[in-house]
């Protein structure tokens, strides 16, 4: 297993949506053993996403975080398909 961080920044200055208060923060990610290296940002985002409703998601950025380093989504990555590779640290 591998600990991640996502990190959840809001980008304008309003929000689209009331609903979206709340949401900027940082969220721990726990991606099971099994995941290609490649594919744990993408994993990390499916988690984040399918727990967390984000309304107007151009209204934030979202970064993940291996410690320092950040991990950026690989382009073979198919979006939502590991949304049960792993689990949100409440």
């Amino acid at each position: 297993m591998k600990t991640v961080t996502v990190k959840v920044r809001q980008v304008s200055s309003v929000l689209d949506s009331d609903e979206d208060e709340g949401v900027a923060g940082r969220y721990k990610v726990i991606v099971y053993d099994g995941v290609p290296a490649n594919h744990v940002a993408g994993v990390a985002l499916d988690v984040f996403h399918s727990h967390v409703a984000v309304d107007c998601l151009d209204d934030f950025e979202f970064t993940v975080l291996d410690g320092k380093k950040e991990l950026v989504e690989s382009e073979d990555y198919v979006a939502y398909s590991g949304e049960n590779s792993g689990r949100l640290v409440d």
